[in-house]
């Protein structure tokens, strides 16, 4: 019995389907050489800017490497970095100092059992999200090796004395 026409279109298309499919997936997500968020149209450009300055110029760490997806809403970025406490507590430093930028630290036990095949663990991730849009995470790999012997410590950076705070002290 001869394969009927609609068999073997069936198969052909089948076959362009899967050939073409892997292609589109990663056509949704940009591989990024350089570390960069692409920020919402409407986003401050002037913060857009010192956010990227930030990330580009990290001291005594190495980039590995990034990842952003078009998935809407979220069109998330994900930046992988490798460094020790300092570089880190120096890039948490920079980006303090941008005005108006909340930043959420949290820990992941193992990073490389959340990261896919597209990324590297590292020692810490940033991430960023459209729908979070005035929130940078850093999400720190307490598995990282760059720790050293005692693990993740990480001393954040003293705050700015404000005229308008009161003294904890009560008297």
């Amino acid at each position: 019995m001869k394969p009927s026409f609609l068999s073997r279109f069936g198969l052909v298309l089948i076959t362009g389907v899967l050939t073409w499919a892997p292609s589109l997936a990663t056509a949704l997500s940009l591989l990024l050489s350089d570390p960069e968020i692409r920020f919402p149209e409407n986003y401050d450009a002037d913060r857009a800017a010192k956010i990227n300055v930030a990330l580009r110029n990290p001291q005594d760490c190495k980039y590995l490497g990034g990842l952003t997806s078009h998935w809407e809403p979220e069109w998330a970025t994900r930046l992988v970095y490798e460094g020790d406490e300092a570089a880190l507590e120096h890039l948490l430093t920079e980006l303090h100092r941008i005005d108006g930028l909340p930043i959420r630290l949290t820990a992941s036990p193992d990073l490389s059992n959340e990261t896919g095949s597209a990324l590297q663990a590292g020692s810490w991730w940033v991430t960023y999200s459209h729908t979070a849009p005035d929130t940078l995470t850093v999400r720190v790999n307490l598995a990282a090796t760059s720790w050293g012997e005692d693990g993740f410590q990480l001393q954040l950076p003293k705050p700015e004395p404000s005229e308008e705070a009161a003294s904890p002290i009560q008297k």
